[in-house]
């Protein structure tokens, strides 16, 4: 039986904004809102979506550097949410993160060395010459050459940044590691050799990853189950496989169909879902099921009644009325 690392009920996140030509009014942007997640020990669970879904302000709810309006969170085991003090800091040791930009997560002041074995100064589990050996020896993991370590953070490209700032994350042995789109900032080919750098340290220090980007074609890779987001809420959630061969949400098929096919003699004989119009406000939702404006099979009911998140199939998750193909070939 899969060992249960980390797992969220509820979890929301609601903002205070202004609204309005003088912005008096007070509304709510509703950020994230009621998302159900677990995350099993040694996977790398993947979160897809469009900019502004929610991706992002999960992964820093899950980690604690935001904190939830309301909702539960557990962490191997225990009450995350009811940690406090110096048992955050100490469970916090445990949950590390990969910024999305690899050149701003890193402090221009300070020596590769520095950044690499400040997290091991911070928890006090290194210093002196031992120090040095724990960086040297990460940074044989992630492929820089140890005579790097006195160079700073404008010396490097994109990519070698980004080895830095996965020496840094994997300088405590996590388990888990939240990745905030570590590779979007990266030219293609980089992007590839980090994602294999990422896959080899998963199976070297045992890690568990929680993978947030907006590239399928790189979730797919890396990841073992993928959850697709949708303005605040989780609306499907599967195993990769099953995900791209047969999804059950119009919202994943159409992210899954506006991937462009490399090969243009390959023909795709399948009906196309188009995702027209743009993503609605989080502050003023729609009523029912969120994605019916653009959905090309929404009914009435989808207008005033929200699907919940249900299994439909063993490990396949879909929050939709009409999940099913030929379900949907009926209402055509």
């Amino acid at each position: 039986m899969k060992e249960v690392l980390l797992e969220a009920k509820g979890l929301t996140k609601h903002f205070d904004v202004s609204e309005g030509f003088f912005k008096r009014k007070k509304a709510v942007l509703r950020a994230v809102d009621g998302v159900d997640l677990t995350i099993y020990a040694g996977e790398t669970l993947g979160i897809v979506g469009e900019s502004g879904c929610g991706k992002s302000t999960l992964g820093q709810l899950l980690m604690r550097l935001l904190e939830p309006t309301r909702g539960t969170l557990s962490f191997a085991g225990s009450d995350f949410l009811a940690l406090k003090g110096e048992a955050l800091r100490q469970k916090r040791s445990d949950i590390q993160i990969i910024f999305q930009d690899p050149f701003s997560s890193l402090n221009p002041r300070m020596t590769v060395r520095e950044i690499i074995g400040e997290p091991l100064k911070t928890h006090r589990l290194a210093k002196g010459n031992d120090l040095i050996k724990r960086v040297d020896e990460l940074m044989d993991a992630v492929g820089l050459d140890r005579s790097y370590a006195k160079r700073y953070p404008h010396e490097f490209s994109g990519g070698q940044r980004q080895r830095i700032g996965i020496a840094r994350a994997i300088a405590l042995k996590p388990k888990l590691i939240i990745c905030d789109e570590p590779v979007s900032a990266l030219d293609v080919s980089i992007q590839a050799q980090i994602l294999n750098l990422m896959v080899r340290l998963q199976k070297e220090f045992q890690l568990t990853f929680l993978f947030i980007a907006h590239g399928l074609p790189a979730v797919k890779h890396i990841s073992d189950r993928m959850a697709v987001m949708y303005l605040g809420k989780v609306v499907e959630l599967a195993s990769k496989d099953a995900l791209f061969a047969q999804p059950m949400h119009p919202y994943s098929e159409g992210l899954i169909q506006a991937v462009p096919i490399p090969d243009p003699t390959v023909r795709n004989d399948k009906k196309w879902v188009t995702l027209e119009g743009d993503l609605p406000s989080p502050v003023h939702p729609p009523s029912g099921c969120r994605f019916h404006p653009r959905c090309p099979y929404a009914q009435d009911k989808c207008t005033v009644q929200e699907p919940a998140l249900t299994e439909k199939e063993p490990g396949h998750f879909v929050a939709c009325h009409f999940p099913l193909e030929k379900t949907r070939k009926d209402l055509m």
